[in-house]
């Protein structure tokens, strides 16, 4: 029985893809004066930012304060949703179940992409970092993620996300996992946690959940 869905934001719902890239490119080129190949920089997909950047400098606030500074700069431009993203959440909100975002994103950013897109309003809740204390890999947040919604079952949510971190995530909290095949992280590393599903459009969630619902 699936009570809830949860979703991770960048690279799931938004496709921030390309800002994210950009922003890490600048930042290594012009902070560090260094070339990072591109699938380094995929695979930091989803990861908290002050952890990736740690690995380049052990206080990194300014690395920090660059990236977020570019990233603001041309985040309304460059944000958009992916194919099918709203049809889904509609169809999964007339199924009366609530909706959450669970992301590595501060909340004000998280909040900012969700208002450019016009999607703030299919969420009943919203966590971020500043909302536990360990996040992504760990279950926690989705933890709170179920806590802020009445009290949910963990093992009744599914959630999706593009990274490995998500998969982690929803495994630890026994949820259904499931990845995104236009995940810029490697399918290979996502497939080896062997999530629940992989879905090419966030569509194919309505059979799962009425599946899984008829079942139980």
């Amino acid at each position: 029985m699936i009570e809830a869905v949860l979703f991770d934001l960048d690279g799931t719902v938004a496709d921030t893809n390309a800002l994210i890239y950009a922003s890490f490119q600048a930042m290594f080129t012009e902070k560090l004066g260094i070339t990072v190949a591109d699938e380094t920089i995929y695979n930091f997909f989803g990861e908290p930012l002050e952890k990736t950047l740690r690995r380049y400098e052990e206080d990194p606030k300014d690395l920090l304060d660059f990236y977020r500074a570019h990233n603001l700069k041309h985040h309304d431009e460059m944000v958009t949703a992916f194919e099918g993203v709203e049809e889904a959440l509609i169809h999964l909100k007339a199924k009366g179940l609530p909706l959450g975002i669970v992301t590595s994103k501060r909340e004000e950013m998280a909040r900012r992409s969700l208002s450019c897109l016009g999607l703030t309003k299919y969420f009943d809740v919203i966590v971020t970092p500043e909302y536990t204390k360990e996040h992504k890999p760990s279950k926690e947040p989705l933890l709170k993620a179920c806590e802020l919604l009445g009290g949910v079952d963990p093992t009744k949510t599914i959630m999706v996300g593009d990274a490995v971190y998500d998969i982690l995530c929803e495994q630890g909290a026994g949820a259904y996992t499931a990845g995104v095949t236009y995940s810029k992280v490697s399918l290979d590393r996502l497939r080896a946690l062997k999530p629940s599903y992989m879905l090419d459009d966030l569509r194919e969630l309505l059979p799962i959940v009425d599946t899984l619902n008829a079942k139980a």
